[in-house]
């Protein structure tokens, strides 16, 4: 059943207004190819920061607790590919999926939270967020996202999402809601249609190419979010 959207939720949270005596400048934390994430929303911000120059920049700030998260792996054309979810890949060694065998994959794109951490966690920043974090946030990750790109989302606190990131910073390039099986796509925020998602993305440039049904040594992935 479809339901109105209201996000008047997003819009009662109070603004926490920051004052920076630098440039405020997101490029500088974009470097570097970014993750792909999923976890659950613990809490949400809003902030407004003016810079030196006294420019203004409203963001909604999202505290995810990380649950899994693989490094982002692009061509050298730029166009991003699947990462490598694990070090090993289950291979079918018969007919009608009667049996498999474990093959190396080389080495896996997979992180821990505290690399994420690490990765997306830059001082500037976090020394903004980390004042103002809910007590259940202790262990969360705080994303950034631009408030106009969240006027056409409807993130309430606890749900699933998937995140990519923009480089190797906590700004985020898209948002994915899903469902309890942690597998339905919903909003999508960053430039892309409703319904849309990573996986979808991955799977149409596959789709792209001829499939040889009769191999038998096609590899098994149809989940490995899950090892």
């Amino acid at each position: 059943m479809s339901r109105i959207y209201d996000n008047k939720p997003l819009h009662n949270l109070p603004v926490i207004n920051v004052e920076t005596q630098n440039k405020w400048e997101p490029d500088k934390f974009t470097r570097g190819d970014g993750i792909i994430l999923e976890g659950n929303i613990k809490g949400r911000s809003r902030f407004s920061v003016t810079d030196k120059s006294h420019s203004k920049y409203r963001y909604y700030v999202l505290h995810v607790d990380v649950h899994r998260a693989h490094k982002r792996k692009f061509e050298s054309n730029g166009q991003e590919i699947e990462p490598n979810f694990s070090e090993t890949h289950k291979v079918r060694t018969g007919y009608l999926n009667s049996s498999y065998k474990v093959e190396p994959k080389g080495q896996t794109d997979k992180l821990s939270k505290d690399q994420v951490k690490d990765i997306l966690c830059h001082s500037e920043l976090s020394n903004i967020t980390s004042p103002r974090l809910p007590k259940e946030c202790s262990d969360c990750v705080s994303l950034w996202l631009q408030e106009n790109e969240m006027e056409q989302m409807e993130l309430e606190q606890g749900e699933a999402v998937r995140v990519k990131t923009s480089g190797n910073g906590p700004f985020i390039s898209s948002i994915t809601k899903m469902d309890a099986d942690a597998k339905t796509k919903g909003n999508y925020a960053g430039g892309e249609n409703v319904g849309g998602s990573w996986t979808d993305k991955i799977m149409g440039m596959k789709s792209s190419q001829p499939a040889d049904s009769g191999s038998q040594a096609e590899g098994v992935e149809e989940d490995e979010w899950d090892d």
